[in-house]
């Protein structure tokens, strides 16, 4: 008998919280990684992007602690156990996505009660498949069991890059938790995240998505994702509006006017967005064939404009093309 992906993580976490703590979980949640098939960067800019859920993803388990306000957090994946206060600061530490999640929902009852929390993981670390936004949905899905409190995707959607931005100090848009969340298998996901307006989109029939590690990891609190974020700033302001997104390809030789890197830097959010809601069009007329060019388009952009991309996943896209994909490109947040 097949076992899914998410009954074998669901069934870790809660042996692993077993063994951890002596007893059975609580409340066990699921949460699925995900991979961006179209528009990079584009999410903190006001822009559409196109990710859809994997069958890979996270499991959380939870139960009642032994000291009022203290959380213990164990996890396989990261062969690590931490113990953390449930009103303190981040510390850098793995289990900060844990804990703001925690904190975001149910930080009262964990104060009156402590909390014991197991995780088991599938997903790859630093591999743009959106590991941490996978860890908060999946810590919000199972404190609102265990605690009783309404389920909302987007609103949870919302509380897990809060927890990013505020809490980890990432300045990420809200793409990876919106599709975690909300996401649908079997679908990828049209965003709109200034409006957060979305649409499920199809999938080409009869072809697949092969998602490849590069080999090289990162960690987009200690990359050049935050200078891209303050050069998209600076980019605004040199044109004066209010996001990059604001912006059309009738605006390209005004962006060709402000200085470089800015100016590519914009080039890239208005390309990466039409070449979107293109590539949107294209799963909608069920065009495998236009997707694919798309795809090889979008790479062009982020390695040329945003230089978001490594030599390896330049050569693994220039392998793919020349080996008879449809199409290929980097996905996640780059450098890795």
């Amino acid at each position: 008998m097949h076992i899914s992906t998410e009954t074998a993580l669901i069934h870790e976490a809660g042996r692993g919280f077993e063994a951890r703590y002596g007893r059975p979980p609580e409340a066990v949640a699921f949460a699925p990684g995900r991979v961006n098939l179209m528009g990079e960067h584009t999410d903190y800019n006001g822009g559409v992007v196109l990710p859809m859920p994997l069958s890979l993803g996270v499991a959380v388990a939870l139960g009642p602690g032994d000291g009022p306000g203290t959380i213990r957090v164990s996890s396989a994946a990261y062969d690590a156990e931490e113990t953390r206060r449930v009103d303190e600061a981040a510390t850098g530490a793995w289990s900060d996505y844990v804990l703001g999640a925690l904190q975001s929902l149910v930080a009262d009852e964990i104060a009156a009660s402590g909390l014991d929390v197991s995780v088991a993981s599938n997903l790859p670390v630093g591999a743009g498949l959106s590991s941490s936004a996978a860890i908060e949905i999946a810590t919000l899905r199972a404190a609102a069991k265990l605690y009783g409190k309404p389920v909302d995707p987007v609103a949870f959607a919302r509380k897990a890059r809060a927890v990013e931005n505020d809490f980890v100090g990432m300045p990420c848009g809200i793409m990876d938790q919106f599709a975690v969340s909300v996401g649908a298998p079997g679908n990828a996901l049209f965003l709109d995240t200034h409006t957060l307006d979305y649409h499920p989109a199809p999938l080409p029939e009869g072809y697949r998505f092969l998602v490849i590690h590069s080999g090289v990891s990162h960690r987009l609190t200690d990359s050049g994702y935050a200078t891209r974020v303050a050069e998209c700033r600076a980019a605004c302001a040199a044109l004066g509006v209010e996001t990059l997104s604001d912006l059309g390809p009738g605006d390209l030789d005004r962006i060709d006017a402000i200085p470089d890197p800015l100016n590519r830097r914009a080039r890239h959010i208005v390309t990466d967005n039409r070449l979107t809601r293109e590539g949107l069009a294209a799963l909608e007329a069920g065009d495998a064939q236009a997707f694919g060019r798309l795809m090889v388009e979008s790479h062009a952009t982020e390695r040329d404009n945003y230089e978001i991309t490594v030599p390896e996943t330049d050569a693994q896209v220039a392998a793919a093309v020349a080996a008879g994909a449809l199409g290929a490109r980097q996905t996640g947040g780059g450098f890795g």
